[in-house]
């Protein structure tokens, strides 16, 4: 991977590049800021995609960190399912969303793209099997024992 910082990884920067302009559309219309639920849900799945990407590269595995891209991507696919609703419930004009549709796109095939970069090293991030327990002995039935010879 051979990333140090957040910061370094594009995925993650085009993904708070495409929150803030989710935040400028939202500041942008008085209908969506009023529309409280409609507001909250679509800063979340924004903000979500960001967060994601974070905790992902807080992991030590590529697995995990694959598992929160794959989630984040999710989260990016939502928000710009939200931006046709507010198109389709008037908040937005359809022109007004098109910066923010972009960046969503550009934040999607970024994550897709480091996704595909970490399958090499999927198969070695495995944590190692735990040996199996031995089984232990069951009990003698009574049928096992040999009778006394008490003669």
């Amino acid at each position: 991977m051979g990333f140090r910082t957040l910061e370094e990884i594009r995925a993650y920067r085009a993904a708070r590049a495409f929150k803030r302009e989710i935040y400028r559309l939202l500041d942008s219309s008085s209908r969506a800021q009023n529309d409280l639920r409609f507001r909250s849900q679509l800063q979340e799945a924004a903000a979500s995609a960001v967060s994601n990407i974070a905790e992902g590269f807080g992991r030590y595995l590529a697995g995990e960190f694959t598992y929160f891209l794959r989630v984040s991507r999710g989260s990016i696919k939502e928000a710009l399912d939200r931006i046709d609703d507010g198109v389709d419930r008037r908040y937005f004009k359809t022109e007004s969303c098109h910066r923010a549709r972009q960046l969503g796109d550009e934040a999607s095939r970024l994550t897709t793209s480091l996704i595909n970069s970490l399958k090499p090293f999927l198969r070695r991030s495995r944590p190692p099997k735990k040996p199996r327990k031995p089984k232990k002995p069951s009990p003698p039935t009574p049928s096992d024992s040999r009778p006394d010879d008490a003669s």
